[in-house]
């Protein structure tokens, strides 16, 4: 078992969750609007505004207090890898690849980023947090069997998109970043704050 982390370094993580939940949820958001499938539409439509929900999540349980960054300031960018990930994944193309590197890459790397928050905490400190971990992969999960259900409605898909979004995040240590954020890791504009507007 790892080390609990420390207040700051539990900021900081909550803050990339947060970012890449709101990122998925803008980017899936768009990419549904140019699918030629009906079906999958609707799954990336409900599948964005479930990533919303996560996100609120996420920043109800971010911890406030003085000295630390408001939770717009700890929303950052996990790597620029991430980025790019989820950039390449809603990107122009076939509708089926879209859902199988959702599917295959992205939503693996979110679930195991997750589970690995609970490695290191703290059984005074972070109950709260691994309580809402267990309600984020809960969560994450049904969204992966709904896509599962409707996986090759829109022909066969072809693995180049998975393995590409698969790499960038293994190069970015996960889809949040490794579980101690490196110094230097990637930011999101001038400030590394992420430009996303909450869903709700």
């Amino acid at each position: 078992m790892s080390a609990p982390l420390t207040l700051l370094e539990s900021a900081d993580l909550l803050g990339r969750y947060r970012y890449v939940e709101l990122a998925a949820f803008a980017a899936l958001g768009e990419r549904a609007r140019s699918c030629s499938d009906p079906a999958l539409a609707c799954y990336l439509a409900g599948a964005s505004l479930a990533h919303g929900w996560r996100a609120r999540q996420v920043e109800e349980r971010m911890p406030v207090s003085v000295g630390l960054l408001d939770v717009a300031e700890c929303t950052r960018s996990p790597s620029p890898e991430v980025d790019e990930a989820l950039a390449l994944l809603a990107g122009p193309g076939d509708d089926a690849d879209v859902l199988d590197g959702l599917l295959g890459a992205l939503y693996p790397a979110m679930d195991e980023g997750y589970a690995l928050r609970a490695v290191a905490a703290s059984p005074a400190c972070d109950p709260p947090v691994v309580r809402l971990i267990g309600r984020l992969r809960c969560d994450l999960d049904a969204v992966r069997r709904e896509g599962l259900a409707i996986a090759g409605r829109s022909g066969p898909a072809r693995p180049g998109r998975r393995t590409d979004v698969g790499a960038l995040l293994a190069r970015a240590g996960g889809a949040f970043g490794p579980l101690r954020a490196r110094s230097g890791r990637g930011d999101s504009g001038p400030s590394g704050r992420a430009n996303i507007s909450s869903p709700l």
